[in-house]
C-alpha cells in the first residue's frame, strides 16, 4: 500500500505499467554540465559503447537497450528531479550511475521506495549499501575498500622489507568519504595490524587550510615511517608541496583516492607529487585477455586509456544486461523491474572492471565483495601506472624514499617529546 502511495502522489499518474516500447530502457544519472562534467562524460561514454556493443548481437530477447541520460549538475535538488522523472514517467526498468555519494544517497530511497533497482557503479559511501535497502546494488569496492590493495602491499612488500616495526602518520580531510576510508578501511586494518605498525598520528583536518605546516611541523617531529593521506585535490597539492618545503620525511607516502589520484596532482604539486602511491579501484583485471581487448577497442574509438570510471561504466551496463536475460515477460513494468531485482541477486559474473556478485555480509547489504578489485598506483614522470598486484601491474614500483639516517633511539625519545607536547593522537 505505501508503494502504490508513493507512486500516486509522488510522479506523474501512469495509466499503465504495460510495455508499450519497443526497447528496454535505462536510467542513467550523470553530472553532464557543472564542475564534475568530465566525469559525466566519461561514464556516458562507457554507457552508450556497452549499449551498442549489446544491441549490435541482437539486444535483450530482440528487444534494442535504450539509455535515458539525465544531467544531474552536481546539484541534489536537480539530482532529486532528474531521478523522479526516470523512476516515474520515463518507464525505465533500471537505474545507474549518480557519481557522486551525495547524490546517490538522494536517490537510493526514491528507488527503494518506488520499488525500482539501482546499480551503483561510483557512489562509494558505505552507507549506501549498509542500510537494508534491497532495491539498491553495488558493483565497486566501497570508500572502506579503497585502501585494501595498500593494506596488501604494506603487509606483503614493506613490512617484510623493513623487518620492523613501522612508525604511521594518517592525515585526512574532515568529511564523510574521508571519515569512511578511516571508519570501515584503515581503522581496523591498523588495530589487526599492531604488532608490524604503530600508529603515532591520527589527525582530521580542514579542507579550507591555506597553510597545513603547523600540522607538518608535528608530522616532521614524530619522525615517521609511513604518511598515508585521504585528501582532496587542492589540500594534496598543498600538503605535498609545503612537506617537501620542510623536508618532511618518510619512506611511503600514500594518497587513497579522492585528490592523490587525479593528473591535475602531479602537474600542480610537481616534483613533490613523484613516488607517491594511490590506493584505489583498479582499472579492471589487465592480465584478462577479453579485458586487454576491451581495453584496445577503447583506445580505437576514444583515443586514450580507458581507466577506472570507464571501466565501472562498461561493467553496469553488462550486469544489467545479464539480468535482464532471465526476465521472461514483459507485459508490466513493475513485475519486471521484480524479477530484474531478483536476478541481479543471484549475479555470478565476470566484467571488464572484474568479478561482481552481490552479497549480504558485515553488515552489507547486496555488496559486490570488491576488497580485490583495488589496485595500488603510483606517480612516475607525471604518469600513474598500476603498480600492484603484480599481476596487474603496469610498471614496477619504486619503494622506498630515501630518507635521512637516523637511530631506532633517538626516534623514540622524539616521538616520545612530541606525545609531551602535543598529548597523544586521537582515537576514532
Amino acid at each position: 500500500m505505501r508503494r502504490i502511495l508513493f507512486w500516486i502522489l509522488v510522479f506523474v499518474p501512469m495509466a499503465s505499467f504495460a510495455l508499450a516500447q519497443e526497447t528496454i530502457k535505462i536510467g542513467a544519472l550523470l553530472p553532464l554540465t557543472g564542475p564534475e562534467a568530465v566525469y559525466g562524460e566519461a561514464f556516458k561514454r562507457a554507457y552508450t559503447l556497452a549499449v551498442q556493443d549489446i544491441n549490435a548481437q541482437g539486444g535483450i530477447q530482440g528487444k534494442p537497450l535504450e539509455l535515458i541520460l539525465k544531467d544531474t549538475q552536481s546539484r541534489p535538488q536537480e539530482a532529486i528531479k532528474a531521478a523522479k522523472e526516470l523512476l516515474g514517467p520515463s518507464q525505465v526498468v533500471a537505474v545507474i550511475g549518480g557519481w557522486s555519494s551525495d547524490i546517490a544517497e538522494l536517490v537510493a530511497p526514491l528507488a527503494q521506495e518506488g520499488g525500482v533497482p539501482y546499480l551503483l557503479d561510483h557512489p562509494s559511501s558505505d552507507r549506501l549499501t549498509r542500510l537494508g535497502l534491497d532495491w539498491i546494488f553495488r558493483l565497486q569496492p566501497t570508500a572502506g575498500m579503497y585502501p585494501a590493495a595498500l593494506e596488501g602491499f604494506l603487509t606483503q612488500v614493506v613490512a617484510p622489507i623493513e623487518k620492523r616495526r613501522l612508525r604511521v602518520v594518517y592525515l585526512f580531510i574532515d568529511n564523510p568519504f574521508a571519515r569512511q576510508v578511516w571508519e570501515f578501511g584503515l581503522k581496523p586494518f591498523f588495530n589487526s595490524h599492531r604488532d608490524l605498525f604503530d600508529l603515532i598520528m591520527v589527525v582530521p583536518y580542514q579542507g579550507v587550510a591555506l597553510d597545513f605546516r603547523g600540522l607538518l611541523l608535528q608530522v616532521k617531529r614524530s619522525h615517521p615511517d609511513l604518511i598515508l593521506l585521504t585528501s582532496y585535490l587542492s589540500d594534496a597539492v598543498l600538503l605535498a608541496r609545503e612537506a617537501e618545503e620542510m623536508d618532511v620525511e618518510a619512506r611511503f607516502f600514500s594518497g587513497v583516492d579522492a585528490g592523490h589520484g587525479l593528473l591535475d596532482f602531479a602537474t600542480q604539486a610537481g616534483e613533490a607529487a613523484q613516488e607517491y602511491f594511490v590506493s584505489m579501484p583498479w582499472k579492471g583485471n589487465l592480465s584478462s585477455p577479453k579485458t586487454q581487448a576491451w581495453r584496445e577497442r577503447w583506445r580505437s574509438i576514444y583515443g586514450y586509456e580507458p581507466g577506472v570510471q570507464e571501466a565501472e561504466g562498461y561493467a553496469a551496463i553488462q550486469i544489467l544486461a545479464k539480468a535482464l536475460e532471465g526476465i521472461t515477460s514483459w507485459d508490466d513494468l513493475q513485475v519486471v523491474r521484480e524479477d530484474l531485482k531478483e536476478n541481479l541477486i543471484k549475479i555470478d559474473m565476470d566484467t571488464v572492471f572484474g568479478h561482481v556478485r552481490f552479497d549480504n555480509f558485515s553488515g552489507y547489504t547486496h555488496q559486490n565483495r570488491a576488497y580485490g578489485l583495488t589496485a595500488l598506483y603510483q606517480w612516475q614522470g607525471n604518469r600513474l601506472f598500476q603498480v600492484w598486484p603484480l599481476g596487474e601491474a603496469e610498471k614496477p614500483y619504486l619503494y622506498p624514499r630515501e630518507v635521512h639516517s637516523q637511530s631506532e633511539e633517538r626516534r623514540k625519545e622524539e616521538g616520545e617529546s612530541l606525545h609531551h607536547l602535543y598529548g597523544p593522537p586521537p582515537v576514532y
